[in-house]
């Protein structure tokens, strides 16, 4: 029994760093979600940085990855 309050303390202090590192959030409140895993750099990129965006009014919120140039 306590090895199992042990596991649950665990994945509640895994599921609150996930929700406190998800990244930055739309001006109008309206979020992305989580940040998804990073795909591998496509040639010409020396790396990937990702951003949230969202339509114009604010809603329909995605993760875009931008590439940074070597």
């Amino acid at each position: 029994m306590k090895r199992l309050v042990v596991m649950f303390g665990i994945v509640v202090m895994v599921a609150l760093a996930l929700v406190a590192g998800s990244g930055p959030v739309c001006a109008s409140g309206n979020g992305c979600g989580l940040k998804p895993l990073k795909p591998l750099p496509p040639l010409g990129c020396k790396d990937l940085v990702a951003r949230c965006q969202c339509d114009a009014k604010g809603k329909n919120c995605v993760w875009v990855w931008d590439c940074v140039p070597q």
